[in-house]
């Protein structure tokens, strides 16, 4: 199968591939298939792109990559509702927010995680109170740090192009009680 889209342009999947959100996500009722894959190598951020909407595209990590003391609960009648039956077939991602020209700032919603039991590839995405909506994923502590290194990773690939061009070539899930 295949969707055209304008971000990524022809994308080939093989239907086992959609995870099936029937909910959709919050704000997006119409999107119920979606694609994930990485945003690049070796890279923490991914893309969940939808299926039914060729424009609409996520940008998601998992939060466990970022957060290592983070746990979610997730309630008896959202794992039967994904046909859950074991924690080691459940991957959770969150949905990160970038402020244009402020990469530093990123954020993501924990208190609106998206759920998949990769067997089925069914997913959900779930309502936790007691995270942020807006949670940084770069402590203010070491904001600075890593807008200096994206400025150096630029500088970089700066260089490397005008080189070239001279030379011409594990979840952790708590038990619902």
């Amino acid at each position: 199968m295949e969707i055209h889209g304008t971000r990524f342009g022809v994308l080939e999947f093989n239907e086992k591939e959609i995870i099936e959100i029937s909910d959709g996500l919050l704000g997006f009722p119409l999107s119920h298939r979606f694609l994930l894959f990485p945003y690049g190598q070796d890279s923490s951020f991914f893309w969940l792109q939808s299926v039914d909407e060729v424009d609409i595209a996520f940008i998601v990590v998992n939060p466990f990559d970022f957060f290592s003391d983070l746990e979610f609960s997730i309630q008896d009648a959202d794992g039967e509702t994904l046909g859950l039956e074991r924690e080691e077939d459940v991957e959770v991602f969150t949905l990160v927010t970038i402020p244009e020209g402020r990469p530093e700032e990123m954020r993501t919603n924990l208190a609106g995680p998206v759920v998949v039991n990769t067997v089925n590839r069914q997913g959900k995405q779930i309502l936790l109170k007691e995270f942020s909506p807006r949670q940084p994923l770069i402590p203010n502590g070491m904001r600075a740090k890593y807008l200096r290194e994206t400025i150096d990773k630029i500088g970089q690939k700066g260089t490397r192009r005008r080189h070239q061009q001279e030379k011409k070539r594990p979840v952790k899930l708590a038990a619902a009680s």
